[in-house]
């Protein structure tokens, strides 16, 4: 039976995907399903760890499923995930000490605040600001607050991670304690020039390093899924963040520019090798080689999730989308290099209706990825560059 599939699990904020490719990145197959987010209090926004794992596995068995796909005919499998949220766990038992906090959650504010003075070393050696949107005041949260996370962590038990490795270790039956450049980039946590973990971020967020998993990079051998889980011992050979991951599924190299209208909508530009820094956006790590590579994010907080409820309502959807439109044009605007063109991806452009006001807005041709999940479609295209290249 010889292998001829790429497999990859999207893991986003309001649900996972199964995503079936084949040899050639044509889409073959895709299975879905929604998680429920909690928020016990104003501005915190969580998950549970173990939903995120179990449906995560029931839609790569189902996808197999639908596609009538022995698991035995997969090359690889990739991971692409909603970034900066985090999980600390329990090695030995596997249990979670505390809820996924997720990216949007805001309870770190005023821890973050208090650390402003830093906001220009940090924004040198990350290429982002001091913020509850990334994962090291998540982390330093449920170290203060959950005294059994410190329990753990004196025995040694205690695991840490964004979702990517979190899944990882579950799915390889805890062999693999590892994350990728792209999600360790958007931790605060990480220097984007030296490649590693930095100890001067982990001391200014009270964050043990030894904690934290090993850095690989984005293309690179991560373990192999137990073959108990899915029916063979597939290898894991691709992990990006969602928003690098689609743009890499735009194009690989400087000026490229693309715009996801997800659950969030971003913008995001190719940089290549050069690390700048802009007030209006992230400067991120891209899936890099010996060299290192950057893009520009620009984020803007609204999208799918203010779209469902509008469905019924065909004019206050286009109000909405009208805005959305505008939002991404303000962003357009003042990115240093005036993109030739735009790609468009996410499922809120899948009617077409945003991506014609982009277009009259901005006055830039816009061209919709060839498959509506730019997220999955990336990490494939690195599954495809892992084999064949």
């Amino acid at each position: 039976m010889k292998p001829r599939y790429f497999l990859v699990l999207d893991i986003g904020t309001s649900g996972t995907k199964g995503v079936l490719f084949d040899a050639d990145l044509e889409l073959v197959a895709e299975v879905r399903k929604s998680f429920i987010l909690s928020h016990p209090k104003k501005g915190w926004v969580e998950e549970d760890p173990n939903e995120l794992y179990k449906k995560s596995v029931q839609v790569l068995t189902s996808v197999l499923k639908k596609a009538q796909v022995h698991p035995k005919q997969i090359i690889s499998l990739g991971i692409t995930n909603q970034r900066e949220t985090i999980i600390l766990w329990d090695e030995k038992t596997g249990k979670p000490v505390y809820p996924a906090i997720v990216w949007e959650d805001t309870r770190t504010k005023s821890a973050c605040s208090r650390l402003k003075k830093y906001a220009s070393v940090v924004r040198q050696m990350t290429g982002l600001t001091i913020d509850p949107y990334f994962s090291a005041s998540k982390i330093q949260w449920i170290l203060n607050n959950i005294p059994a996370a410190k329990i753990l962590f004196n025995q040694k038990r205690l695991r840490c991670g964004t979702v990517d490795a979190w899944i990882m270790w579950r799915l390889t039956n805890k062999r693999t304690y590892a994350t990728d450049e792209t999600n360790a980039s958007r931790t605060l946590l990480f220097n984007v020039h030296t490649r590693t973990w930095s100890q001067e971020l982990c001391s200014l967020f009270d964050v043990p390093m030894s904690l934290l998993p090993k850095v690989k990079t984005s293309k690179d051998l991560f373990g192999f899924v137990d073959a108990k889980t899915l029916g063979a011992k597939i290898p894991i050979r691709a992990v990006c963040g969602d928003q690098q991951s689609s743009l890499y599924a735009a194009g690989n190299k400087s000026g490229v520019t693309k715009v996801t209208y997800g659950t969030g909508t971003f913008v995001g530009q190719h940089l290549g090798v050069h690390f700048e820094i802009h007030p209006s956006f992230f400067t991120t790590m891209m899936p890099s080689g010996k060299t290192v590579q950057f893009a520009f994010e620009g984020k803007i907080a609204r999208g799918g999730k203010e779209v469902e409820p509008l469905l019924p309502h065909p004019k206050k959807m286009k109000t909405f989308l009208f805005k959305l439109a505008k939002d991404v044009d303000r962003l357009l605007k003042v990115l240093p290099n005036k993109p030739k063109k735009l790609f468009i991806d996410g499922g809120v452009m899948r009617d077409g209706i945003v991506g014609g006001f982009q277009k009259d807005l901005s006055h830039i041709p816009v061209v919709p990825l060839s498959v509506v999940n730019g997220t999955a479609y990336g990490v494939a295209k690195l599954l495809k560059e892992q084999t064949f290249d």
